[in-house]
């Protein structure tokens, strides 16, 4: 497999905040996505795959209840990707995106959801965010959160997807997932060669830090991760540059190959090569010498009875009832902080 080139939209994305303009903005900021993916191609020639922003379609607005949300989210399959499978197919490139997802199988539920479009214009993948509710900010459903149901309906690795392409092996992730290693390593552990990231991270004082996640999770996984961050939300409350961008695409060695140098509109370009990922992640250790590789010294066993016993963020926690606000995640939050404390596997400081 040849290198390739793969493009991150960092895109301003209009907000909807009166529901009445939704069709119209939802077009608006399509078209402009479009328009950035199209310039890419003139500048820079062909490119295999083009990523664009968690909220990119519809912006961050809040307060809004669930139901709100519900009726400005997009059913998958649906007019928004329908329209970028057209485009996809047009160019011959993979696009990924993040929508707000509504889906009639599971009514009152809202889903924050990223998806693949092949070059064909076929929807290859779909994958629901699952470290959502735990940031306790959001009123989306997580998988975990139905999980007996979830599992039951699409099979037990349903919720880490990850599809085999002739562009390699590729998985998503989005935002917050990035702060828990195992996402990315439930995807590398499947076969996952590309991690896309597609996220809105607003400017705060952890930005360091989510900047060394990033490099951690591709070296870690000895996978490529291509984080796509919102370049800016227009025509809300929000500061119009309280985003920070910096979209980045970094190699399986943990090194940045590309990146968006600042906050605002942007294209990340920078090439993929599957080939010398795959040759590390395939050589055989010799007769001396220090060599790591991650996925095949990972000792799955070692861990799994401290995941069993550490009971921390259960599963099925919304089996029975729909998420409404967050008072019910940070309820559910102080109530396990509680019972670590009481357990003695936390501890409250002291400051005497």
């Amino acid at each position: 497999m040849e290198p390739y080139k793969a493009a991150l939209i960092q895109q301003e994305t209009k907000v909807i905040v009166d529901p009445k303009q939704r069709d119209s903005i939802i077009e608006q900021n399509l078209d402009r996505i479009f328009e950035l993916i199209q310039w890419t191609f003139n500048r820079v020639g062909e490119i295999r795959l083009a990523a664009f922003s968690e909220y990119g379609i519809i912006g961050q607005y809040r307060p809004r209840t669930v139901e709100e949300w519900i009726d400005l989210a997009e059913p998958i399959p649906g007019p928004v990707t329908d329209r970028i499978g057209e485009v996809a197919k047009r160019l011959g490139v993979y696009i990924v995106g993040n929508v707000y997802e509504r889906d009639d199988s599971w009514p009152g539920r809202l889903w924050n959801t990223n998806f693949i479009i092949n070059d064909e214009g076929k929807i290859i993948l779909k994958y629901r965010k699952n470290n959502g509710p735990n940031n306790l900010n959001t009123t989306y459903t997580g998988p975990g959160d139905v999980y007996d149901e979830y599992t039951a309906r699409y099979g037990e690795l349903s919720m880490f997807p990850v599809v085999d392409t002739p562009i390699g092996v590729l998985g998503t992730l989005t935002c917050t997932d990035i702060i828990f290693p195992e996402m990315a390593r439930a995807l590398a552990l499947q076969g996952a060669e590309v991690l896309i990231h597609p996220t809105a991270e607003p400017w705060s004082d952890v930005d360091q830090m989510w900047d060394i996640f990033r490099r951690a999770r591709a070296y870690e996984n000895l996978s490529y991760f291509l984080s796509v961050c919102a370049g800016a939300f227009l025509g809300s409350d929000r500061p119009r540059s309280g985003y920070r961008g910096h979209s980045q695409i970094i190699d399986h060695m943990g090194r940045i190959v590309s990146i968006a140098a600042g906050s605002g509109e942007a294209v990340c370009v920078g090439q993929v090569d599957i080939n010398a990922l795959r040759e590390m992640r395939s050589r055989k250790p010799g007769a001396s010498g220090h060599e790591w590789n991650q996925l095949v010294e990972l000792r799955t066993d070692l861990f799994a009875e401290v995941y069993k016993r550490a009971k921390r963020w259960p599963n099925n926690g919304w089996s029975d009832r729909l998420i409404t606000s967050t008072v019910e995640t940070r309820a559910l939050g102080r109530e396990i902080i509680d019972g670590l404390l009481e357990k003695g596997q936390l501890k409250r400081p002291d400051y005497s």
